[in-house]
This record gives C-alpha cells, sequence and structure tokens, in this order.
C-alpha cells in the first residue's frame, strides 16, 4: 500500500474568487433596445442582394460567351 502525504486546507486558506454580484442592475447597451430594420434598411438589404446576385450571374453568363467563341 503506498502511503498518501497531503495537506489538511483550512477554511481560511480558500480564496473566493467568485465575481460579485452588481447591488444596481446593468444598463443594457443601445444594440440590445433596437427593434429591428426599417423599411429603408429592409430596401437597402434587398437592392444588395440583387446587385450582388445579377453581378454573379452576369459574370457567368460573360464567361460562357467568350468559352463559345474559344475554338
Amino acid at each position: 500500500m503506498e502511503s498518501f502525504e497531503g495537506q489538511i486546507i483550512e477554511e481560511q486558506d480558500i480564496i473566493d474568487v467568485t465575481p460579485e454580484q452588481p447591488t444596481q442592475p446593468e444598463k443594457e447597451c443601445k444594440t440590445c433596445k433596437q427593434k429591428g430594420l426599417t423599411k429603408g434598411q429592409w430596401v437597402m438589404l434587398t437592392a444588395s442582394f440583387y446587385i450582388l446576385f445579377s453581378a454573379i450571374y452576369g459574370t457567368i453568363k460573360i464567361i460562357q460567351e467568350l468559352l463559345q467563341h474559344i475554338p
């Protein structure tokens, strides 16, 4: 049987590292209070996606046309 040496830790030797709870509730940040996208933001988002996908589609079509003319 192996002997095991250890040390007894007393309660006063333990350091409490838990954060203290604030006494007052923290204020919410501005982003938490946002309602959502406005109508103008939805229009801009839709237009952005349209431009993105039309650019991708146009690029693919241009490449296809160029490949057809190569012998």
